[in-house]
């Protein structure tokens, strides 16, 4: 035998692989001599180089191809005489010879767990539903005046819900620090926009008034500098202003593209759009409940090179949101999310596998049906996806997804819990 195995752990396995000598040195023979009848080499014509020649110039090169092409069969060989599933690529390394003729090499390298899918048919869960009222057409309605409002200037002192035109210098310590002073700042009172309760501080402030505000940094806030440190801003109020929206008339109704400016015509849309809204967070919402169910209702070992390839991942896109970031540094902050994904991956990976789920074209094609559905050229979007593979098999995946979460819902008892819109699509 060639090969033989050993368990160094859950999922850790090692072959030894076995190259006997006179195989290696028949191949490298074959390939010296095809190479002797073309090769050039100086000082000779074209495959009349001596064969000594030939060997002390290419023997080297043409040997570690051999064994490297012969370790890759033993390999396969191995995997499949011991019907292995390797998770990644083998760490191989050469082993002591053992006084014969042969070479020893050790493959290190981790196999996909065995996965016992649960019976998930006494599992109760719960999933969100809503639908879209008058009253959130009407929020909307409000949030697009509010878009097109103007702010003139009152001669009083500020409420909630007014514009403060503000100037401050904010200080730690008596020490003024970086991206704490700024001019003709616009606050909403009430708004949430700055830390603590700065805004409160300013309410009953009047134009020209100056005010001392006092604040504490959140212990999380991004810069480290400033987290969970208390500041003082000295504020100068230049403006106080008060909303003035817009009527909900023709003109207004013209504006969101409603070209008779019929106001219920533009609720119509509005209510429509929200429906779009509300059934994609219902989708997410499903997937996400679907997905916490069968992580917690399966343990099994993970490979760990996934896990640290999973979180290498999420390192740079991090990254790619936050240049600051170092994708080789620490790679705890990203592990248990890596895990996660990992078990999913695996997870449905395996349902598909034993319940033979393909993917469905219908669904695929209502899938980019709905995404082109907000597009004037419709037809034009839709031959686009059809035409790109990469794009098309994204949206595969997502259909495939769908058809997983589908045939988990089959299995489960499922309640609904009823959510208001705006609770729904909170992310």
């Amino acid at each position: 035998m060639t090969t033989s195995l050993e368990s160094t752990g859950a999922l850790q396995r090692r072959l030894t692989l076995t190259l006997p000598a006179d195989e290696i040195e028949q191949q490298v023979a074959a390939r010296l001599n095809q190479l002797a009848r073309q090769v050039r080499v100086n000082g000779f014509r074209p495959g009349k180089a001596p064969l000594s020649v030939v060997r002390r110039q290419h023997e080297a090169r043409l040997r570690d191809e051999v064994v490297g092409e012969l370790l890759q069969g033993k390999f396969i060989e191995g995997l499949g005489e011991h019907q292995l599933r390797p998770a990644g690529n083998p760490d191989i390394r050469a082993e002591p010879a053992d006084g014969g003729e042969a070479l020893r090499f050790s493959a290190s390298f981790e196999v996909f767990p065995d996965i016992t899918l649960a019976d998930l048919s006494g599992v109760t869960l719960s999933l969100p539903t809503a639908t879209v009222t008058d009253a959130d057409v009407e929020k909307m309605l409000d949030r697009m005046r509010r878009q097109r409002a103007e702010w003139p200037e009152v001669a009083r002192p500020a409420a909630r819900d007014d514009r403060v035109m503000i100037d401050f210098v904010g200080t730690i310590d008596g020490e003024a620090f970086e991206g704490g002073t700024a001019q003709d700042v616009p606050i909403v009172l009430g708004s949430g926009t700055l830390i603590g309760d700065f805004e409160d501080q300013l309410l009953g402030a009047s134009a020209g008034e100056e005010r001392t505000v006092k604040v504490t940094f959140p212990a999380d806030y991004p810069r480290d500098t400033l987290a969970g440190k208390d500041a003082q801003f000295a504020v100068t109020v230049k403006a106080v202003q008060e909303i003035a929206l817009p009527e909900m008339n023709v003109e207004f109704v013209q504006a969101f593209g409603i070209e008779d400016g019929d106001l219920d015509a533009l609720r119509a849309r509005l209510r429509e759009r929200l429906d779009q809204e509300l059934t994609t967070a219902l989708r997410r919402r499903r997937k996400a409940a679907v997905m916490q169910l069968l992580e917690q209702q399966h343990q099994f070992d993970l490979p760990r090179r996934l896990v640290h390839e999973e979180a290498h991942s999420l390192a740079h896109l991090a990254q790619q949101r936050n240049p600051a970031v170092d994708p080789h540094a620490d790679m705890a902050p990203y592990e248990a999310e890596a895990e996660r994904r990992v078990k999913l991956g695996l997870l449905l990976a395996e349902i598909t596998r034993r319940e033979g789920i393909k993917t469905d074209p219908a669904r695929v094609r209502a899938e980019i049906e709905r995404m082109a559905a907000g597009f004037d050229d419709k037809d034009m979007v839709i031959n686009w996806y059809y035409s790109q593979p990469e794009r098309l098999q994204e949206i595969e995946n997502m259909a495939l997804e769908e058809q997983l979460v589908d045939w988990v819902l089959s299995k489960v008892q499922v309640t609904e819990e009823v959510l208001s819109f705006d609770d729904t699509v909170a992310t």
